[in-house]
């Protein structure tokens, strides 16, 4: 896999990973990556676990060592994986404003302070009331202004099948719909995250379904992402995934993850 990015992968420095930088890297090597980015969680609800995990001088340290070692055979760009929650968003621009990374994802865990994917989130909820909310602060998230890339867009898919049933975006088009719009207006960009492919599904985060939907309303490019926490999850289907976007048009962001001024350049 010349030249592509693995830009979502956890290392140690988050509370719920095994692997260490070394392992990262080691295993970017073996699959051929041109560079990963370790997006480390840093999250500021203080329900979770990850809270005031984050310890950027260490992490940066990992960074700085690494390089060292591997920086001949593999860029390694800084990054964060920010747990997006309205009410904690000048905690978010804070740290944003005061910790310098490359890379700045953006992904929504929570909502009411409960991970969509823990079993007790759809406890006593309707479809349209476990899955509105979820919309609404994905749709909060990226009219903050503070994301350049947008994490795992459809996570919500994930939740137990039994609670509702197969996802089907179709039933959520419009509000799926808009985030795209907002997305593709603030020249932002899509994560196509395959950790989904490891929790049974047969398409990305967001699915198919969703990426032409994003290509239709004029997105462009996108990231690729693993969302490894363990090095035998680095670039989990990427060859397959790779192939499929390129056939739909999608730009795989390659080399560099480019930064927003460089998109609309990119894609005239």
């Amino acid at each position: 896999m010349p030249k592509l990015f693995d830009c979502h992968m956890h290392s140690t420095h988050s509370c719920d990973a095994t692997a260490s930088f070394d392992e990262l890297c080691e295993s970017a090597l073996k699959y051929g990556l041109r560079g990963i980015c370790v997006t480390d969680h840093a999250d500021f609800d203080p329900i979770d676990p990850g809270h005031k995990f984050h310890d950027y001088d260490a992490y940066m340290a990992d960074v700085d060592r690494c390089r060292k070692k591997y920086g001949s055979r593999l860029i390694i760009k800084t990054g964060v994986e920010v747990t997006y929650q309205t009410e904690f968003v000048d905690d978010i621009r804070r740290f944003l404003s005061t910790h310098k990374f490359d890379y700045v994802l953006g992904s929504v865990h929570l909502i009411d302070h409960v991970f969509v994917l823990d079993p007790k989130y759809p406890e006593g909820k309707t479809k349209k009331e476990a899955y509105e909310p979820y919309w609404q602060e994905t749709l909060a998230m990226v009219e903050s202004g503070l994301f350049e890339h947008i994490g795992h867009f459809d996570y919500i898919k994930s939740m137990r099948r039994e609670d509702y049933g197969e996802f089907k975006p179709e039933a959520w088009m419009p509000q799926i719909t808009r985030i795209l719009e907002k997305i593709v207006a603030s020249d932002a960009i899509l994560e196509v995250n395959t950790s989904a492919l490891r929790k049974n599904h047969l398409e990305p985060y967001p699915g198919w379904e969703i990426l032409k939907r994003y290509k239709d309303l004029g997105g462009t490019h996108v990231v690729l992402g693993s969302d490894a926490h363990s090095p035998y999850r680095v670039a989990l289907g990427f060859k397959e995934v790779a192939a499929q976007l390129k056939r739909l048009g999608l730009t795989i962001c390659e080399d560099e993850i480019f930064p927003r001024s460089m998109i609309s350049q990119l894609a005239t």
